[in-house]
């Protein structure tokens, strides 16, 4: 298994999300109740956020606390799992709905069924 600096990955995953809000990052420390000079160490990976501020970004910026994670295993499935999923949420209340008809539709024809499930 690849040894993976979490607390840095985790820190990564911290600058993307923010950018993708357009947040300063003493924008996102007052959002969670940090310091602004706390927040810029855990993007450089100097610190990391407790549990509870690491789930109020998941939660503000609209991400699972699991994007913040580096994946326990290279799966192509999960992979695809992922990237669908962010396509998702990017949809508006009308899109969500237009996906979700699409796929109880495919799931409920046999050729497109997994076998043994």
């Amino acid at each position: 298994m690849e040894n993976i600096n979490v607390r840095a990955y985790i820190g990564a995953k911290i600058k993307e999300y923010r950018k993708k809000m357009h947040w300063t990052q003493a924008e996102l420390a007052e959002k969670v109740g940090a310091a602004h000079n706390t927040e810029a160490s855990w993007e450089k990976g100097d610190r990391e956020p407790t549990m509870q501020q690491l789930y109020m970004i998941a939660e503000i910026t609209g991400a699972s606390v699991s994007d913040f994670f580096p994946p326990l295993v290279d799966d192509s499935a999960m992979v695809m799992e992922k990237e669908l999923i962010t396509d998702f949420r990017n949809l508006n209340y009308q899109g969500h709905a237009l996906v979700a008809a699409a796929v109880k539709g495919l799931s409920q024809m046999p050729e497109y069924r997994k076998m043994n499930e």
